[in-house]
């Protein structure tokens, strides 16, 4: 996790962005490959979560709860006041637009599981925690996934929740278990998180292949999810502290979970938003502007506690 990683990780927003701008243009010159790219969405996006679930080993839930206090901390930022923290803020932010409210939602719903590691690293946090609760983050918004678009979403865009278990087995089950298999086989497999970007960015460039003339009717509508997201990285930052404070963890801890507790946007979100909410496309697209926003709101949370981690080791005169 050194500074490759890192702007390797900063360049994925802008190929993804760049995935999008050429699917837009091949639609508008080509209208052909509109049918074309709405029938390669699905196996593209079983594609994507069977290479996410492939690196993730569950074996290590029983690591991550030998610390129960931080297992614990955890589950409770991310996955109870995190999906109150985002439904307010839709509420507040977006009360005209149910589409971008759900957009918002679903963005901020889920934990990273990616890069979120890599900025716990920049910032001196506790890698090993931190990659010890990985698979409770992913196993947790799978479970409880359903429950909180009942609770939430479908007050503002109606769901169904057939169609909610449905997709779960289809892009979650089915390829979970296969990527589990491969790894049971095969143990882990590098090249299977450079499959993924690519057939990632093919995702993104197939909708908006199909749904891209939405982002050209709507672009003030899209611009309006960066207020409430800057304000949720800045509200989970002081919860976090608060949490840690309160539990009288160690500063990499306390740092580790200010990270999970930031990082949102997880690779489950964007294929789901695509199937649930097929007759609402702008909910799928606005989970792009995101990663936008929390790149540069990481990085710069990184400097700042590095700047800070150099004078408070500096020798005083």
């Amino acid at each position: 996790m050194g500074r490759s990683s890192l702007w390797w990780d900063v360049r994925e927003p802008a190929a993804l962005l760049g995935a999008a701008a050429l699917g837009m243009s091949l639609s508008a010159r080509w209208p052909v490959v509109i049918p074309v790219a709405e029938r390669a969405l699905t196996p593209l996006l079983v594609l994507v979560l069977f290479t996410v679930f492939a690196r993730i080993p569950l074996e290590r839930l029983r690591e991550a709860a030998r610390d129960r206090r931080y297992v614990l901390a955890v589950i409770g930022l991310n996955f109870g006041s995190t999906p109150l923290l985002a439904a307010a803020l839709g509420g507040l932010w977006l009360p005209d637009a149910p589409e971008l409210r759900v957009g918002l939602f679903l963005a901020l719903l889920t934990p990273c599981t990616d890069w979120y590691l890599i900025f716990t690293h920049l910032v001196g946090g506790d890698v090993a925690r931190n990659l010890a609760v990985l698979p409770w983050n992913l196993v947790l918004q799978v479970a409880l996934l359903p429950v909180y678009l009942w609770l939430f979403t479908a007050a503002w865009v109606p769901v169904d929740m057939g169609e909610i278990g449905r997709a779960l087995f289809v892009y979650v089950g089915l390829p979970g278990v296969a990527a589990q298999l491969v790894r049971w086989q095969w143990g882990e497999r590098p090249e299977l998180e450079r499959m993924g970007f690519a057939a990632l960015a093919l995702v993104v460039g197939a909708m908006f292949a199909s749904h891209g003339q939405l982002v050209l009717e709507h672009p003030v509508l899209l611009l309006r999810l960066a207020p409430p997201l800057v304000l949720f990285y800045v509200l989970a930052l002081a919860l976090s502290w608060g949490v840690a404070r309160g539990l009288r963890f160690p500063r990499e801890r306390a740092l580790a979970l200010a990270c999970t507790a930031m990082a949102r946007n997880s690779p489950l979100v964007l294929p789901l938003a695509v199937v649930l909410f097929p007759e609402h496309p702008i909910i799928a697209l606005s989970q792009l502007v995101e990663p936008v926003l929390e790149i540069p709101s990481l990085i710069l949370f990184s400097a700042i506690m590095r700047w800070r981690a150099v004078g408070a080791s500096a020798p005083r005169a």
